[in-house]
């Protein structure tokens, strides 16, 4: 009978030989195998035929590691953890002398991931709403009675979270229909889940964040005008 488990350990031990011994890449690889392998078995494929199809779409060896060094090495895997770290992606850690024949965790599940990306972008969608409704709007009146103009990347940064609020359910519709169709549809992308969610929620906590410094160096503005104007 058909072991994956121990195929997939003769295959990590291939790809240790061949030379792909950094414990990032090497993760990658093993969650981007497995997850094929699952995705394929739920399409009515044997493990068997699963993992051979899903070993041969990874690629030889001697690819993945050519491809691996011209992605950048060692300082490539750093940028990417370090990413992965601000974005709140988990990553598993691992030695790199471990041994190869210790079955591995499955891969996270779909809905972990999104629960994960929604309890990290909640805080902050929390906050720019209540920004939107109870600290722009007076922010605004203070401006115009202040006659106070703000530079051109803090008007930027305020139309683009004023275009999101008019078109939120737009934006949401289109979101859920991209994310249903990648996940129906797409090859690769339940490799790349992780990565795009996360980094999706890294730069909405960052845009949340520069629309607070906006609202802030906005209101030191219009303070200072008005100082100005009661002197």
């Amino acid at each position: 009978m058909f072991n994956l488990e121990l195929a997939i350990a003769e295959w990590r031990q291939r790809m240790l030989a061949a030379g792909i011994k950094s414990p990032v890449p090497l993760e990658e690889l093993d969650n981007h195998l497995r997850e094929d392998v699952e995705a394929k078995m739920r399409s009515g494929w044997g493990v068997s035929e699963a993992f051979a199809a899903a070993v041969e779409e990874i690629g030889p060896t001697g690819d993945l590691k050519s491809e691996f060094a011209r992605a950048g090495g060692p300082v490539y895997e750093r940028w990417k953890q370090a990413m992965r770290t601000l974005a709140g992606i988990p990553d598993y850690q691992l030695a790199t002398n471990m041994n190869v024949n210790t079955p591995l965790p499955a891969s996270e599940p779909r809905w972990a991931t999104y629960v994960k990306t929604l309890g990290w972008v909640f805080p902050a969608t929390l906050v720019w709403m209540a920004s939107n409704v109870f600290v722009l709007p007076k922010l605004r009146e203070i401006c115009s009675v202040a006659n106070t103009v703000g530079p051109k990347p803090i008007l930027f940064i305020l139309a683009l979270s004023d275009l999101l609020k008019y078109h939120l359910p737009l934006v949401l519709v289109v979101a859920g229909l991209v994310l249903t169709a990648l996940e129906w549809r797409a090859r690769g992308w339940a490799r790349r889940r992780r990565l795009v969610l996360g980094a999706t929620a890294f730069f909405l906590n960052s845009f949340v964040l520069m629309l607070i410094l906006a609202m802030l160096i906005l209101a030191v503005l219009a303070s200072i005008h008005l100082m100005d104007r009661t002197r």
